[in-house]
C-alpha cells in the first residue's frame, strides 16, 4: 500500500494522539509543536472534526507556507507535506532537540487536543528531555571558599595529572575551565557539579546524593548482615562503597593452564566499578526523594540509581549509543581515571562477566530507576574432582555459571562442536565424577550441576 492510500486509510480513525483534522492552516503551529514535543504525529489539512472532507488543495504556495510556518517554529521544524488529492498531510515527526514552543506557547498532545503548557510543565519537559540539567544550576546556598574542600580539589588533580595546569592558570581559572564554577562580580558561583566532586558536606546542599549499601545473609532482604549510607563528594562514596563490597567478596578459585590453582574474586571488581561509577554520573539527581542503592545478596549484587534511560536510548542499544544525564560530572571522573567518557562500560562490563566465566548482567530500565544486576558463581565443585577430568569436560566444568540451570547433551556439542555421541561420553564422565546428575531418560534427558 503506498504511502498517500495508507493516510487516507486512517481518517477514519478520528483525531487523537497521533492524528488532528483542520480545514484550514490556522494554529496549526501549535499543532505542529504538540506533535514534536510528544511523540510525534498527522496533521490532515482539509478535513473537519467529523472526518469529512471539506476540499484542500495543496499548491506550492500552500506547501511553502506550512514549511514557513514551521521555520518559524524554535527550534524550526521540518515536516513532510504530502497531497491526498481530497486534502493534505502533514507529518511531524518527534522532536530531537525538545522542547519546541511557537508564537501561542509550548504545547504538548493531550489525548486529542494540544495542551498550552504553564511554568512549571515547561520545566518538567526540559528536564525530561534533559535540556536543563541538574548539575549546571547554580547553588546561590555555596559560599566559597568557605563551604569548598580544598583536600578533595588536591586529591582530583593529582589523579587527573592537572597540577601543573593549576599552577598555571590558577585555581579558580581551572575550576571554571572544568565547568564547575563561574564568576559574577568577583564572586565564585559553583553548580551542583562543583558542589557533588567539591564540596566539604555535599549532603548539606544535596541531602539526596547518597548511596544505600545494604548486605544480605540470603536471596532476598529478610536477613540483614551489614547496612550503611554513604555520604560526602561522588568519589568518596565511590571508595567507600568499593571498599566495603571488596571486604564482603570471598575468593573463589579457576584451574588455569596446567592445573595451575588460580584465585579470584567471585565477581570482577572493575566490572562492579563501571557499574557504580555510571550510578554515581547518570543518576537523576533531581529526584530528591531517591538514592543510589547496591544490595549484595548471597546470589548476586543489584546496583540501581534514579532515572531511567534518557533520550531514545533503549536497554538494546546500551554499548553501541551513549547519551550522559550530567556531562560535568562523567568528565570529572574521566579525568581522574574513573571512568570512561565515551560510554564504552556496558561492553567492558559484560566482557569482564564473560572472563570470570558469569552469566552477563542483566539491565533494565523501568518505574523511574535504572538497575544492574550481576549474578555471582554457583558453589564450585570440588579441586580434586576437577583434577581428575580430561581437558574438555574439565573445561565445561569451569564454564558451570555460564550454563543454563538445566542443559541437554546438545547444548554441550554446539559448545565444543563435537558430535553427539562425544558429548554423550563426556557427559557420562562429568556424572561418574559427580559434578553433573542427569535428570529424565529418552528424549527428556537433561543434566544439571551438583
Amino acid at each position: 500500500m503506498s504511502e498517500p492510500a495508507a493516510l487516507l486509510k486512517r481518517i477514519p480513525e478520528g483525531e487523537g494522539v497521533f492524528q488532528e483534522f483542520k480545514t484550514s492552516l490556522e494554529k496549526i503551529d501549535r499543532t505542529l509543536v504538540a506533535f514534536a514535543n510528544t511523540r510525534g504525529g498527522v496533521l490532515y489539512i482539509g478535513i473537519d472534526d467529523h472526518g469529512a472532507a471539506t476540499g484542500f488543495k495543496l499548491s506550492n504556495k500552500i506547501k511553502a507556507q506550512i514549511q514557513d510556518i514551521a521555520r518559524n517554529i524554535d527550534p524550526p521544524l521540518t515536516p513532510t507535506c504530502i497531497d491526498l488529492g481530497k486534502c493534505a498531510a502533514v507529518i511531524v515527526k518527534e522532536g530531537g532537540d525538545k522542547p519546541y514552543r511557537c508564537g501561542d506557547g509550548f504545547f504538548l498532545r493531550v489525548g486529542a487536543s494540544n495542551q498550552r503548557l504553564g511554568r512549571d510543565e515547561i520545566i518538567d519537559l526540559a528536564i525530561r528531555v534533559n535540556q536543563l540539567r541538574f548539575e549546571n544550576l547554580t547553588h546561590t546556598g555555596f559560599r566559597y571558599p568557605k563551604d569548598f574542600s580544598t583536600a578533595s580539589l588536591k586529591q582530583f588533580l593529582s589523579q587527573s595529572h592537572l597540577n601543573l595546569v593549576r599552577q598555571s592558570m590558577g585555581t579558580e581559572n581551572l575550576l571554571i575551565s572544568l565547568g564547575v564554577a563561574e564568576k559574577q562580580n568577583r564572586k565564585m558561583l559553583f553548580n551542583h557539579a562543583g558542589i557533588l566532586c567539591f564540596s566539604k558536606t555535599p549532603q548539606r546542599f544535596m541531602p539526596q546524593a547518597k548511596i544505600s549499601y545494604a548486605r544480605y545473609r540470603g536471596i532476598d532482604k529478610t536477613h540483614v548482615v551489614d547496612r550503611a549510607i554513604l555520604t560526602g563528594t561522588l568519589f568518596q562514596q565511590l571508595d567507600q562503597v568499593e571498599r566495603r563490597v571488596n571486604a564482603a567478596m570471598p575468593l573463589g578459585y579457576q584451574l588455569a593452564a596446567e592445573n595451575v590453582r588460580k584465585e579470584l574474586p567471585d565477581y570482577p571488581p572493575r566490572a562492579l566499578q563501571e557499574a557504580l561509577i555510571n550510578a554515581l554520573v547518570h543518576r537523576d539527581y533531581y529526584e530528591s526523594g531517591g538514592e543510589i542503592m547496591v544490595d549484595y545478596y548471597a546470589d548476586r549484587i543489584e546496583i540501581s540509581n534514579p532515572g531511567e534511560l534518557i533520550g531514545h536510548l533503549t536497554i538494546a542499544g546500551l554499548g553501541r549509543k551513549s547519551l550522559r544525564r550530567n556531562p560535568v560530572i562523567a568528565e570529572l571522573f574521566f579525568r581522574a581515571g574513573r571512568g570512561e567518557k565515551l560510554g564504552s562500560g556496558i561492553t567492558r562490563m559484560n566482557a569482564l562477566m564473560q572472563e570470570w566465566k558469569l552469566k552477563a548482567p542483566h539491565y533494565e530500565s523501568a518505574d523511574g530507576f535504572f538497575s544492574v544486576t550481576f549474578y555471582g558463581p554457583k558453589a564450585p565443585a570440588a579441586e580434586h574432582q576437577l583434577l581428575r577430568l580430561p581437558e574438555r569436560p574439565r573445561l565445561f566444568a569451569s564454564e558451570r555459571n555460564l550454563a543454563p540451570d538445566h542443559f541437554a547433551a546438545a547444548f554441550y556439542a554446539t559448545r565444543f562442536n563435537v558430535t553427539s555421541r562425544t558429548a554423550q561420553k563426556d557427559l557420562d564422565v562429568l556424572r561418574q565424577a559427580g559434578v553433573i546428575e542427569r535428570q529424565g531418560n529418552g528424549k527428556n534427558t537433561s543434566y544439571r550441576f551438583k
